[in-house]
C-alpha cells in the first residue's frame, strides 16, 4: 500500500495548485478591463486587439488535452515546473510589449504554457490524494481559487489606473517564482501513475491548425467587415481539418479523445452545452469591458469594479450549488442558470450606461446564473463519459470550455464590426457631421469604438463625432448581448432535451 503524503505536504499541494490556477484566472480577467486600454495605447485596430485574447484562448483550447497528457508521460512535477517557468518568461515578454503584434507574438507563447501549467496543477492534486480524499481535497482547492474571482477586474482596473497596464503581466512573475520555489522541495507525488501515456501529436497539431484556420477566418473577416473569398476557404480548411481530426482519432494507437465518445449521446449533449455556454458568457462579458470604457466612458477600475456582484455571489454561492445539485439534479439547476444567464444578457442590451439604474441589476442576476452553473455542468460532464473515465471526460469537457469562448468571440468580433458599420452609415448625426468628419469615420471603421478624433479638430467637431461612434458601438454591443442571450437560450433548450440518465450523477 502507498504511503500519502503529511497532512503539511497536503496542504503545500493545494497551496501550489491554488496559486497556480489563481495566476491565470487573474491574468484572463484583468487584461478583459486593460484591453480597451491596451488598443488605445498600443494605436492597434479591434481586430489584433481580440487576438491578445484569442491567441492565448487558442494555446489553452487546443493543447489543454496535450498538456494534461504531459504529466501521464513525464510525472506531475516536471511538467508543472516547464509550464510556470515559461509562463513567467512569456509574461516579461508581454508586459515589455511595445506593438500589438509584438504582445499577440508573446500571449500565444503564454497561452502555450498555461496549457501545461494548467492541467498539471490539477493532476498533481489527482496525484497527491487517495482516491476517497479527492474530493474534499477538490473542493478545499476550489474554495481556495474562488478567492481570486473578485480581484481580476480589480487588479486589471487598478493597474491601469495608478501605474499602467504591463503590471497586470509583471504580477505573475514573483508569483511563478514563489510556485517554482515551493515545488523544489515536494516529494515525489504518493499516486502517480506507473505507466507512462504516449502523447497524440499528431492529433494536437491538427486540432490546433483546425481552431487557428477557423478562428483567423473569422478575425480577420472582421478586420474588414465582410467574408472574402480567402477568409471562406480558410474557414473551410479549418471545418475540414476538425473533422479530420474525429477520422484521425479512430486510427490513433492513443488518440487524444477514444473515439467512441464520439457516438456517447450525453458525452455530446453535454459539451455542446458547454460550448454555447462559455462563448456566450465569456462573449458577453468580453465586449462589456469594451462597452463600459469606449462609450460610457468608465476608468478602468470603475470598469473591473463594475463587475464586482458577480465575483461576490460566485465567491458565496459556488459551493452552494454542488448542494442544489444533489438536491434538484444538474438538468434542472442548469436549466435555471442557463435562463437566468439570458435574462442578464438581455438587460445588458437595453442599458444606457448608468451603474445603478441599468447595470447593477443584470449583474446581479448574473451572478446567480454563473454560481449556479459550475457544478451541474462538473457533475454531467463526468459521468458523461462512463464509469471509471471521469478524468477524461473532464479533461475533454475544460477543453471544450475554452474551445467555446475562442470561436465565440471571433464570431461575435465580426458580427459587431459588421454592425458598428451599419449603425454608422444609417446614423442622422453622422450624416450631419462635416464631410473631414464623416471620411475619418469611414477610414477608421476597423477601429470600432477605440476610434479617436484628431486633436487638431475644433473642439466641438471632436465631441459630435466621437458621440457619433460612442452611440454607434453601443448599438452594435446591444446586439451582440442579444446574441449571447440566444445562446443562452438555446442551452435552456438542451437542458430539456437530456434524458434521465444524461442528467444524473
Amino acid at each position: 500500500m502507498k504511503q500519502g503524503y503529511s497532512p503539511q505536504t497536503q496542504r503545500l499541494v493545494l497551496i501550489i495548485c491554488a496559486l497556480v490556477s489563481g495566476v491565470g484566472f487573474i491574468d484572463s480577467t484583468a487584461l478583459n478591463v486593460a484591453l480597451p486600454f491596451i488598443q488605445r495605447d498600443l494605436g492597434a485596430d479591434a481586430a489584433s486587439t481580440y487576438w491578445v485574447l484569442e491567441i492565448y484562448l487558442l494555446g489553452l483550447a487546443a493543447l489543454t488535452m496535450a498538456g494534461g497528457a504531459l504529466g501521464d508521460s513525464f510525472g506531475r512535477r516536471r511538467p508543472l515546473r516547464w509550464g510556470t517557468l515559461f509562463f513567467g518568461i512569456t509574461s516579461v515578454g508581454c508586459a515589455l510589449s511595445t506593438s500589438a503584434e509584438m504582445l499577440i507574438f508573446f500571449r500565444a507563447l503564454q497561452g502555450i504554457a498555461a496549457a501545461v501549467m494548467i492541467p498539471a496543477s490539477l493532476a498533481l492534486i489527482n496525484a497527491s490524494f487517495a482516491s476517497e480524499d479527492r474530493g474534499a481535497a477538490i473542493g478545499k482547492w476550489s474554495a481556495l481559487v474562488s478567492l481570486t474571482i473578485p480581484l481580476g477586474p480589480l487588479v486589471g482596473g487598478i493597474s491601469v489606473d495608478l501605474a499602467a497596464w504591463p503590471v497586470i503581466f509583471w504580477i505573475n512573475v514573483p508569483i511563478c517564482g514563489l510556485v517554482l520555489y515551493l515545488l523544489h522541495d515536494l516529494p515525489a507525488p504518493p499516486f502517480e501513475p506507473d505507466e507512462s501515456v504516449p502523447l497524440d501529436i499528431k492529433g494536437s497539431a491538427t486540432i490546433t491548425l483546425a481552431l487557428g484556420l477557423v478562428t483567423y477566418a473569422l478575425m480577420e473577416a472582421g478586420r474588414v467587415g465582410e467574408f472574402a473569398l480567402s477568409h471562406l476557404a480558410t474557414g473551410l480548411a479549418g471545418i475540414g481539418l476538425l473533422l479530420y481530426f474525429i477520422r484521425l482519432q479512430y486510427r490513433q494507437t492513443h488518440p487524444m479523445i477514444p473515439p467512441h465518445l464520439f457516438q456517447n449521446r450525453r458525452f455530446v449533449i453535454v459539451n455542446l452545452h458547454t460550448m454555447l455556454l462559455f462563448a456566450a458568457f465569456q462573449g458577453a462579458t468580453f465586449f462589456l469591458s469594451f462597452l463600459l470604457v469606449q462609450s460610457y466612458g468608465y476608468g478602468a477600475t470603475a470598469a473591473g469594479a463594475a463587475a464586482l456582484p458577480i465575483s461576490v455571489l460566485v465567491t458565496l454561492l459556488s459551493r452552494r450549488a454542488g448542494a442544489w445539485t444533489s438536491r434538484y439534479g444538474p438538468r434542472h439547476i442548469l436549466l435555471v442558470s442557463s435562463l437566468l444567464m439570458a435574462i442578464a444578457f438581455f438587460l445588458f442590451s437595453l442599458t444606457d450606461g448608468r451603474y445603478w439604474q441599468s447595470l447593477f441589476i443584470p449583474m446581479v442576476i448574473l451572478g446567480f446564473g454563473v454560481a449556479a452553473f459550475a457544478a451541474p455542468v462538473t457533475t454531467v460532464a463526468m459521468v458523461s463519459a462512463g464509469k471509471g473515465r471521469d478524468g477524461l471526460a473532464s479533461g475533454v469537457n475544460n477543453a471544450v470550455a475554452r474551445i467555446g469562448p475562442l470561436l465565440g468571440i471571433a464570431a461575435m468580433g465580426y458580427v459587431l464590426s459588421v454592425r458598428f458599420e451599419a449603425e454608422i452609415l444609417v446614423s442622422p448625426a453622422f450624416l450631419d457631421l462635416a464631410d473631414i468628419a464623416q471620411t475619418y469615420i469611414l477610414a477608421h471603421l476597423n477601429e470600432l469604438g477605440g476610434m479617436q478624433m484628431p486633436q487638431d479638430w475644433p473642439p466641438a467637431l471632436q465631441e459630435e463625432a466621437q458621440k457619433v461612434v460612442a452611440d454607434a458601438f453601443a448599438a452594435s454591443i446591444a446586439t451582440i448581448m442579444q446574441l449571447c442571450a440566444g445562446l443562452m437560450a438555446l442551452c435552456a433548450a438542451l437542458c430539456l432535451v437530456y434524458r434521465a440518465e444524461d442528467a444524473t450523477a
